[in-house]
């Protein structure tokens, strides 16, 4: 009996996307390996010369679910590996679960990677460890009420918090809610704008002064909490 081979799809985390640089060798890898590319725009930059003559799925707010569609039906059609680009870290992202429904059957093989919650960790000297990371980037409003519920009790047991932010929830609306719910004024925050990108920028700031600031939208939040120096 000949037993078919599953098609190969490599979920790859390039990097925080602003250069080549932090891309890891693993992921170059997978990139060379695979036959087709199904990517946004800010992930094809960092790996625009390993995506040459490949077949590219090319994806837009408009169109990017059918487009995941259409590469998973191309490689089942076909054998071809497939290589789905995820800016950061893939499993620091909302969309990992749609990705692993559009290609079930694959032989999936997750390339891991940094994000940059991982840099903006560093810019404010905090232990991931001792920190929680929470991802706006899926907009719905009750899973949007539950994870700022989930902010606000991890700061009130020692934790500082990382929070991903996009156009459904902005650094300013987070700090609101934060204060709203017990957090201190005073409490010092970095807001970190393209990490990595040429016009990164890193705000060292205040919850107050957050919540009458408006920041682009790529950003990550950084909440430190003063129980641990």
């Amino acid at each position: 009996m000949v037993q078919h081979r599953m098609p190969i799809c490599y979920i790859v985390g390039i990097g925080p996307g602003g250069s080549p640089k932090w891309l890891t060798h693993a992921a170059e890898e997978a990139i060379k390996e695979s036959h087709l590319i199904l990517a946004w725009d800010w992930s094809l930059k960092p790996v625009k010369d390993l995506v040459k003559g490949k077949t590219l799925f090319f994806q837009e707010t408009r169109n990017y679910l059918q487009k995941e569609k259409d590469a998973a039906e191309q490689a089942r059609t076909t054998g071809e590996t497939v290589a789905v680009l995820r800016v950061g870290d893939p499993c620091v992202s909302s969309s990992l679960a749609q990705v692993l429904e559009v290609f079930d059957g694959f032989d999936i093989r997750i390339i891991p990677s940094a994000g940059a919650a991982q840099f903006a960790a560093a810019a404010a000297r905090i232990c991931l460890d001792e920190s929680v990371l929470v991802s706006f980037h899926d907009g719905r409003e009750a899973e949007k009420q539950r994870k700022l519920k989930f902010l606000v009790d991890s700061f009130r047991i020692g934790r500082h918090l990382l929070a991903l932010t996009n156009e459904t929830q902005v650094p300013r609306e987070t700090a609101a809610y934060l204060l709203e719910h017990g957090l201190a004024p005073e409490t010092p925050v970095l807001v970190c704008e393209y990490m990595t990108m040429e016009d990164e920028q890193i705000h060292p700031t205040t919850l107050a002064e957050v919540k009458d600031t408006d920041y682009r939208l790529t950003s990550v939040m950084v909440v430190k909490n003063q129980g641990h120096r």
